[in-house]
């Protein structure tokens, strides 16, 4: 059951709405998964391995059961235990350091230059085709760099230009609902034999009509015509413009916000934990979000099973790459690449990395320094530990 009420009024009343407790993931799912898998085999739904492991490191994190390291203060001897993380992609608190981590990356590799975020979405009636078999994700970057690249490949064979993109699979939407969908960060240049060529025009009605020809092709190639048929009819029948794609021009006129609003739910849960508005007593659970149809707020409030069953299968495969680079952005680059200025200069890379790491990012994110001894502030000196 699901209980929504829609509101036209802007997002300071959610942010500031008054709360009697903050929730988060991990509390949650300490209160509730057990009882959850109870339910779960009662209904004989399946729970994938990898959920078992990524929830079960989220609980664990920062708790004794992961071992420890211990530190102390040179000046007054006192000592501190710092409990190891779980770096689980499910865990909100590791997952900020792997974002920041990949969106560092990401910007030491992006020549400096404008970037256009698209979004390319899919029917609806496919979204249940990659959750019974989530192998068939990798036929959406599959798809869309085919649409990309052939295209320029058409229209600049002889100068043998090409783009750089990076694309960032999505399975949810702002209701945390299954939505598959891909955000893709595409350079408004492209290299070439003659070096580097401005193109800021690209015919979306093309992009359109080719990603959705390009993915149904890929879909009946791996399912069958027989059953794929029917499906691939309707699509063309109520889809005849192609799938849609939107490519705002002046969404993210910086990159690096680009970025940021891509990368901001790869490595943790699909759902920030300020959004909960409320778990009652009945094990009820309200929560808002922004629609994008409209941009009015919903707050929905559903049983904490049901929220609980969104969240895990979001949780990508061991090893899946929810990011990929394609162009001269892929790995083995174009023989221009090294020539041009990148967005990160190569000498600032080493201190963009030292932010991430464990002490630095937490002085950073909470301005507070982990080691220093609470009594006489002196930075303590780490002693022993444990795996």
């Amino acid at each position: 059951m699901s209980i929504i009420n829609i509101f036209d009024t802007d997002k300071d009343l959610f942010l500031s709405y008054p709360k009697k407790f903050y929730w988060n993931l991990k509390d949650i799912f300490n209160d509730y998964w057990f009882d959850f898998l109870d339910f779960a085999y009662s209904k004989n739904l399946n729970i994938r391995d990898v959920v078992f492991r990524d929830v079960n490191r989220m609980i664990s994190c920062k708790t004794p059961s992961l071992g420890f390291s211990s530190f102390k203060c040179p000046n007054c001897g006192e000592e501190k235990i710092i409990y190891n993380t779980c770096k689980s992609r499910f865990c909100n608190s590791c997952g900020i350091k792997y974002s920041k981590q990949r969106a560092d990356y990401i910007e030491s590799k992006l020549i400096a230059g404008e970037h256009r975020h698209i979004v390319f979405t899919i029917s609806d009636s496919l979204w249940s085709l990659f959750l019974e078999n989530r192998k068939r994700l990798n036929y959406m970057f599959e798809a869309v760099s085919k649409t990309l690249l052939s295209w320029y490949k058409e229209q600049y064979k002889l100068l043998n230009l090409k783009p750089g993109f990076i694309l960032t699979l999505h399975t949810f939407g702002r209701d945390d609902k299954w939505n598959v969908h891909i955000h893709c960060l595409l350079s408004e240049f492209a290299l070439g034999i003659l070096g580097e060529k401005r193109i800021d025009f690209i015919p979306f009605d093309m992009l359109r009509k080719r990603f959705q020809k390009i993915l149904l092709d890929l879909l009946e190639k791996d399912i069958g015509k027989n059953k794929f048929r029917n499906i691939k009819n309707k699509i063309y029948k109520t889809a005849n413009n192609g799938f849609y794609v939107r490519a705002k021009k002046s969404e993210f006129p910086d990159s690096k916000k680009a970025i940021s609003y891509i990368l901001r739910y790869c490595g943790r849960p699909c759902f920030a934990q300020y959004r909960i508005i409320n778990i009652d007593n009945n094990d009820f659970i309200s929560f808002w979000y922004q629609r994008h149809e409209d941009d009015k707020f919903v707050v929905e409030k559903i049983h904490i099973y049901e929220f609980i069953s969104r969240l895990i299968r979001h949780i990508p495969e061991s090893q899946f790459k929810t990011i990929r680079y394609y162009g001269f952005y892929a790995s083995h680059k174009h023989k221009f690449y090294n020539e041009c200025r990148k967005l990160i200069p190569h000498f600032k890379i080493p201190f963009y990395n030292s932010l991430t790491r464990w002490r630095n990012l937490i002085i950073v994110s909470f301005k507070s320094d982990p080691l220093l001894c609470p009594k006489c502030q002196t930075v303590m000196t780490y002693k022993s530990g444990f795996i």
